[in-house]
């Protein structure tokens, strides 16, 4: 699958769709981050599994890493820097006198293959809001 910013959020809008038919709601808040992390604790044991297939692990990780790539870049205004392979993709920060890069796809893999200890999207989420709202004004 190759992303643009023409698409990154179709695909977001997707786990969107998906989470809407099982009853929950994300609607690209802070807040939903939570929910996303929710929602992979429940699988956790699957998802670590030695028998749980690559290519669907691949699945959770694009549809949930464009989802928090896109809350990412909507709530702190970050900017995709698309790769060849998706899972290199990333967003940049304004931050200092450079930038800070952040790899989702990255972060959301090792969350699945590792669980939430040291991975939990909300810290996630946090920490990087907290870092980017250390920047004084321009």
């Amino acid at each position: 699958m190759t992303l643009t910013d023409d698409n990154v959020a179709d695909y977001a809008d997707t786990l969107v769709l998906q989470v809407k038919a099982g009853g929950r709601t994300l609607d690209y808040s802070e807040e939903s981050v939570a929910t996303v992390e929710e929602l992979l604790r429940v699988s956790d044991e699957l998802f670590q599994g030695e028998n749980f297939p690559e290519a669907q692990r691949n699945i959770v990780v694009f549809y949930n890493g464009c989802y928090l790539g896109e809350v990412m870049a909507r709530r702190l205004g970050g900017v995709w820097r698309f790769e060849e392979n998706w899972f290199d993709s990333s967003l940049v920060f304004a931050l200092d006198d450079g930038g800070l890069q952040v790899h989702p796809f990255q972060k959301v893999y090792r969350r699945v293959t590792e669980g939430p200890e040291n991975n939990d999207l909300v810290a996630y989420y946090t920490g990087l809001k907290e870092r980017l709202s250390d920047v004084p004004p321009a």
